[in-house]
């Protein structure tokens, strides 16, 4: 794969893995908070996280320090589940505490969708991809709800066949785990090999990656695109603008060849 050095001395993918992954792609499953938007750049998490914490502190006592420690709310709800209410099915107190705890995530992502900017490039990128014929669904760890009035807010909600938002019933089934990203897959009716994802979070390419889905990295994280790269991402950027500019020039090319038809 052909790298290229930015201005900041940082190393970006360089445009033929992109060529490479948007061609085999036949459909582009994009993560919401990140790749689409910065659903809480302007709405930090760690009062959300908080409100869970002191919910179920109150009515539970002791917290689990993963429980406890983390300010990343969706991460609360996983630990919640995992470590804190583990059988297979809560029910009774169990049940509606963990119920009362994705109520509050998803009020403060109501929240946030009136304030969360879209990513610079997205609606570019999804003007070619969807001129190429890449059919498109979310996944995310946000509520489903709350997506679809974002997009339909911003005249982009047209260009997705499906938004996969948090299984509500299953908190375990978030990213990381390849739950989402295997619905959209099976939603599509395509091998997960014929997909590919596009995320920020660690959580993304290693849901990708259990899946059998390509991954495509996008963060301004110097960190996590060393990270990404060594996990097997198929490539990182730092910005969407690059995948555009490629899906731009796929775009151009179907253009030439359909005019010489």
């Amino acid at each position: 794969m052909s790298t290229r050095q930015d201005s900041d001395g940082e190393t970006d993918d360089g445009q033929e893995g992109l060529h490479d992954l948007l061609v085999a792609a036949q459909a582009v499953l994009f993560d919401f908070d990140g790749p689409i938007c910065g659903l809480f750049a302007r709405n930090p998490t760690a009062p959300a996280a908080q409100e869970i914490q002191d919910l179920v502190g109150a009515e539970w006592g002791e917290l689990p320090p993963s429980v406890e420690k983390s300010q990343d709310p969706h991460g609360v709800l996983h630990a919640l589940r995992q470590d804190m209410f583990p059988e297979a099915t809560p029910t009774g107190r169990r049940l509606a505490t963990l119920q009362r705890a994705d109520e509050v995530v998803t009020r403060h992502e109501w929240r946030a969708i009136r304030d969360a900017d879209l990513e610079p490039h997205i609606k570019e990128l999804l003007k070619h991809l969807s001129y190429l014929g890449k059919r498109m669904v979310v996944v995310s760890n946000n509520a489903e709800e709350p997506i679809k009035e974002y997009l339909d807010g911003k005249s982009l909600l047209h260009h997705f066949e499906a938004v996969i938002g948090r299984d509500h019933d299953e908190l375990r089934k978030m990213k990381p785990n390849p739950h989402s990203v295997l619905r959209a897959v099976d939603s599509l009716g395509l091998a997960p090999a014929a997909c590919l994802m596009v995320g920020d979070q660690l959580s993304d390419l290693q849901a990708a990656e259990s899946a059998g889905v390509p991954f495509l990295g996008t963060t301004k994280r110097a960190q996590r695109r060393a990270e990404m790269r060594a996990l097997g991402a198929g490539a990182v950027v730092t910005t969407l603008e690059p995948v555009a500019a490629c899906a731009h020039s796929l775009a151009g090319r179907d253009a030439r060849r359909s005019g010489q038809d």
